[in-house]
């Protein structure tokens, strides 16, 4: 007969056991890629706070992503008649709304994409919104941007046809607009609630703080994971800490006479 000690490891054993090895070593994997999102975010911040430089006239595309949050600055007018409302997006204080994308046409010939930034829902008709039409030509100066991924599956898919944008696609944008597929982003420099509440007023779109934003819940996940390392190796300790039943032997089962 085996040692009963042995019927401890069982598969519901073996799986408990494994547990607190999985999720510690989810854990410390998570602790990496936090330093790495840090790391990112230092230093897209450093490269934020640059002086602006001229974009130039044909975009390297395969070179945006080491430009992202840098500083450009690009002559040129607004093209109001091809713009494109993306949403419906919330604002910080839960109002609806859109953001207002605008190709620009610049004084060398080529064209790129600006954000301009959020309007409320109520002015989602260009013509609620007539004072806020730049004219003219303008120098601006924004955040070199990319595209992003779409936030779920449960979010619509674009409508170019209908104009009807949901996320940013910068290829499909472009195409429809003839521009280069490369965004720039306005930022608001004095982000407080009273001056955006005074730009609305005024038809005029609401840029983005000029902050880093990146997901960034490894915090969350560490705690997580950690959390389920201690409480699995707790279960595991008590499981083994249990004396195994005891198997009556034919001896002492009682007789029937």
């Amino acid at each position: 007969m085996a040692p009963s000690g042995r019927k401890r490891w069982g598969p519901v054993t073996i799986g408990l056991a494994l547990c607190p090895i999985i999720t510690f070593g989810l854990g410390s994997w998570q602790v990496q890629r936090l330093r790495w999102k840090v790391d990112l975010i230092e230093s897209l911040e450093d490269r934020m706070s640059l002086d602006a430089i001229p974009l130039p006239r044909k975009v390297n595309l395969g070179a945006i992503e080491d430009f992202e949050y840098r500083k450009v600055k690009v002559t040129g007018h607004y093209r109001h008649d091809e713009e494109i409302l993306l949403g419906p997006r919330t604002r910080g204080d839960g109002q609806p709304g859109y953001f207002l994308i605008t190709p620009f046409e610049r004084v060398n010939g080529s064209k790129i994409l600006v954000r301009r930034g959020w309007v409320p829902r109520e002015k989602k008709d260009q013509a609620t919104r007539l004072d806020g039409l730049t004219e003219g030509e303008v120098t601006l100066e924004g955040l070199l941007r990319t595209g992003e991924q779409k936030a779920s599956s449960f979010v619509p898919e674009n409508n170019p046809e209908k104009n009807e944008w949901y996320s940013l696609d910068l290829e499909a944008m472009a195409q429809q607009s003839g521009a280069q597929p490369v965004v720039v982003e306005m930022i608001l420099d004095t982000p407080s609630h009273l001056i955006k509440s005074e730009l609305i007023d005024k038809d005029i779109p609401v840029g983005r703080s000029p902050v880093v934003e990146l997901r960034n819940h490894h915090k969350e996940y560490i705690v997580t994971w950690y959390s389920l390392c201690v409480a699995t190796t707790a279960m595991l300790y008590i499981l083994m800490r249990r004396p195994p039943p005891v198997k009556k032997s034919p001896q002492m089962l009682p007789r029937h006479v």
